[in-house]
């Protein structure tokens, strides 16, 4: 028998104390709910699961972002809704406006309300934005909504400018005529036989002239070469001076460079003043003809702005996909990220209850080691 060193009672106490660390690793877990509350619980496991944490918060941000996108577009297409509905009434008026029976105080009556309807497109296209940003003034151009987790993942977003001078220079770039009872002095019919490098019977157009009522010829065209000028009657190719006692125009102020180009480059040699003019608001009187033009701009009008509303409508379907998407991606990547992470309570119970035991268990253990080696003491009694 020895007592300098009592061996089981080391023992003991050595497995006591690994039952003791494995118990509070127990409660540790049972407690906080995860299985890894420091890097030693699983190395490998943290990195890959905080890997997982990024991309779960990161999507999780980039589907609250389409969702924002959405609200922005829906601002968007509202207030074209509104425009869309003040280019009906502007139609309404020039087909009102363009009827015989009308005199021309009434025609001044229906003029001062399209002007009105017409700086009201302005005001709603000014004064429309989200989140301080302007929507429909043409500098929501290429906004990137960041739809991922990734840089880079986005989709672009992009509304022209829907003020009414854009509209207008729209309508002259394609190229739209209108048909009057009137064949002179706004356009000829010339008939002769072409001789050597002559061109074929057809029209002299004649446009306005800036600001005043006199009308230049300025151009041969022949109507049989080119669909849509291809019409019956007289007609007249829409000028931005056809339109000025509704609205001014500015070619300068036309934010599509590729309208600009046209206007300029297509029919600027030929037909001169239907765009690249600067017109200010007209007085003169409110003839026929103008409520005729009017006609064929709001109609361009309400298919530019129904084109405009279209692709907003097919960005919003689009974002909701992607709402869709981002969120069972999330789903599935918490699950995977939970799986390394989260503590099974059941499992982890098992596991505290035999701690539980073991530690009882060790306590008596050395408790009797301890008892044993009191029967030196009657040896030397």
């Amino acid at each position: 028998m020895i007592i300098k060193h009592n061996l089981s009672a080391m023992n003991a106490n050595r497995m006591f104390n690994l039952t003791n660390a494995s118990q509070a690793k127990s409660t540790e877990k049972l407690s906080s709910g995860y299985k890894i509350n420091r890097a030693a619980d699983d190395a490998a496991g943290l990195a890959i699961s905080e890997k997982m944490r990024r991309q779960v918060r990161g999507l999780t941000q980039a589907s609250a972002n389409a969702a924002d996108g959405i609200s922005c577009v829906q601002t968007a297409e509202g207030a074209l809704n509104e425009v869309h509905d003040m280019l009906q009434r502007i139609g309404e008026l020039a087909v009102k406006g363009a009827n015989g029976t009308m005199t021309s105080t009434d025609r001044e009556f229906i003029k001062m309300e399209v002007r009105q309807l017409m700086m009201e497109i302005d005001r709603v296209q000014s004064t429309t934005t989200f989140n301080e940003q302007n929507l429909l003034d043409g500098t929501f151009s290429n906004v990137g909504l960041q739809v991922g987790a990734e840089s880079g993942q986005h989709i672009g977003i992009t509304i022209r400018n829907m003020c009414t001078n854009d509209l207008i220079a729209s309508a002259l770039a394609k190229g739209l005529c209108y048909q009057t009872n009137d064949n002179s002095p706004l356009c000829e019919r010339e008939d002769h036989k072409p001789t050597g490098n002559e061109k074929p019977d057809g029209y002299y157009y004649q446009a306005p002239m800036p600001n005043t009522t006199t009308h230049v010829k300025i151009g041969y065209v022949n109507l049989d070469t080119i669909a849509q000028w291809k019409v019956a009657g007289h007609s007249h190719l829409l000028a931005a001076s056809d339109l000025t006692i509704f609205h001014s125009f500015s070619y300068s102020a036309i934010t599509e460079d590729r309208v600009k180009d046209r206007l300029t480059t297509d029919y600027g040699p030929l037909f001169g003043p239907t765009g690249g003019t600067e017109e200010a608001l007209s007085e003169k009187a409110t003839d026929v003809r103008y409520f005729q033009a009017l006609n064929v701009f709001a109609k361009s009008a309400i298919s530019d702005v129904s084109e405009e509303r279209s692709k907003l409508g097919a960005i919003q379907n689009r974002l909701e996909h992607t709402i869709n998407n981002l969120d069972n991606i999330i789903e599935n990547t918490t699950s995977a990220e939970s799986s390394i992470r989260d503590t099974d309570i059941a499992t982890e119970m098992v596991q505290y209850a035999n701690n539980n035991i073991l530690a009882q268990a060790g306590q008596s253990m050395l408790a009797q080691a301890n008892q044993s080696k009191q029967g030196a003491l009657s040896l030397l009694q």
